[in-house]
């Protein structure tokens, strides 16, 4: 028994101390787990932690440092304020870019990375079932939101399911976040119809304000304005009013 008692101690001794192991560098990322970064944006020096690993004290040279936070595969993070991950906590399911936005930018002194719906400590099979499949819900759950909140916001409109689904992957599978879901859709062929369609109403009520009828084939170099150097309604009642056919009829 008691070799038994002894032969456990010396398993939990041995477990690995990753606060040791931490140094700020450019290591390879790991397939699942989190690294953190001295810089927003993803930028500068930074360490990794792979998923199920705990840091219990960030070294000095890193505490209260980190200022974004990649994560990579089914990972999940928890920071803590204090050490031994004690004080305030929050959980983080997706790519930070800039931890000042969440409030926790250079504060983190402690942090645990999970596998995505798993409790520390692990479980049952079953209840490891249960809760990566509640793990897997809430974060199409969140990409959902991320998506409906930009397709309203660009194109004024709900996803369709094809645009849905396709969104849906990049942000759970491809770690995309929100601005870069805001961006992909505004390089889309109907964005770019919105934006012709604004230009061209601009121009038609600019022309039937100063000129009195509707704009013809000449009107397309008022479009471009428009939409390459962003001219408002008055840019183009000023250059109509400009044109020899205005200064003709006066």
């Amino acid at each position: 028994m008691r070799i038994r008692i002894w032969a456990v101690v010396g398993l939990v001794l041995a477990l690995p101390s990753l606060a040791s192991a931490q140094r700020w560098g450019r290591e390879r990322f790991p397939q699942s787990g989190a690294c953190f970064f001295q810089d927003a944006n993803f930028r500068g020096d930074y360490f990794c932690v792979p998923a199920g690993a705990n840091v219990a004290a960030v070294p000095d040279d890193m505490n209260d440092k980190i200022s974004s936070i990649r994560i990579f595969g089914r990972a999940e993070v928890v920071v803590f304020r204090d050490t031994r991950f004690r004080g305030d906590s929050q959980r983080f399911r997706g790519d930070i870019r800039d931890l000042r936005g969440e409030g926790w930018n250079d504060r983190m002194s402690s942090m645990r990375v999970d596998v995505e719906g798993r409790p520390a400590g692990g479980g049952d099979r079953f209840g490891d079932l249960q809760d990566e499949r509640r793990g897997r819900d809430r974060r199409t759950d969140d990409a959902d939101r991320i998506i409906k909140r930009a397709y309203q916001d660009v194109l004024g409109r709900d996803p369709d399911a094809a645009g849905l689904e396709q969104y849906r992957s990049r942000v759970i599978d491809d770690h995309w976040n929100e601005q870069q879901v805001r961006d992909s859709i505004r390089n889309s062929p109907e964005f770019r119809d919105r934006l012709r369609k604004r230009a061209e109403d601009i121009v038609r009520d600019a022309y039937r304000a100063v000129l009195n009828r509707d704009p013809d084939a000449g009107a397309e170099v008022y479009v471009q304005r428009v939409l390459r150097d962003n001219w408002s309604r008055e840019d183009v009642d000023k250059a109509l009013r400009n044109s020899p056919e205005f200064r003709n009829r006066r």
